[in-house]
């Protein structure tokens, strides 16, 4: 039971300090594969500390660390991923929505209030056709080209083909 306790205190620990080295990092999406080191980087620091818990007669402790290699590996993966889904989060939001065979992705780039929208017609390849700026006017929207004007308003997109067409769109939640 002393050893349960052990390695949750671990666990607890290698939480705080990974969620701050991630905090830290600020990890974006074209930072991802960062993730093949980090993983292994922390499993080995734990494999390291149990061989010297190991050479200095100390087998519980290197029994607990041996156990927290894995633990803080998953931890580390989880934590990384969430801070990636925390730095999009703060820069941008999405939407999507189908029309016939087509797939539409709208985003909004909320650090420049700009706005970028792509079509999909098959799963892993989109083209960009439309990009432009948002103003907020009271709680809606409004999106601008030098051509077109549409409105988002509670997650429905009006004026896409023609000023009255209202798209219901499905959020991307991260």
């Amino acid at each position: 039971m002393k050893t349960l306790y052990k390695l949750l205190g671990l666990a607890i620990i290698d939480f705080g300090l990974i969620w701050l080295w991630v905090y830290q990092m600020d990890p974006d999406p074209s930072g991802s594969i960062a993730i093949i080191l980090l993983v292994p980087f922390v499993f080995i620091l734990n494999l390291i500390i149990a061989g010297i818990f190991f050479l200095a007669k100390k087998k519980e402790y290197s029994r607990v660390f041996l156990i927290n290699s894995v633990i803080a590996s998953f931890v580390m993966f989880y934590l990384f991923g969430d801070g990636i889904d925390r730095y999009q989060e703060r820069r941008l939001e999405g939407w999507t929505f189908q029309k016939a065979d087509t797939t539409f992705s709208l985003i909004r780039w909320k650090e420049t209030n700009e706005f970028s929208m792509t079509y999909s017609l098959d799963p892993g390849s989109s083209w960009g056709f439309l990009d432009g700026i948002c103003e907020n006017e009271q709680g809606k929207w409004i999106l601008k080209t030098d051509s077109i004007k549409m409105k988002i308003d509670h997650d429905n997109l009006i004026g896409f083909r023609n000023l009255t067409d209202t798209i219901k769109m499905s959020k991307v939640e991260r």
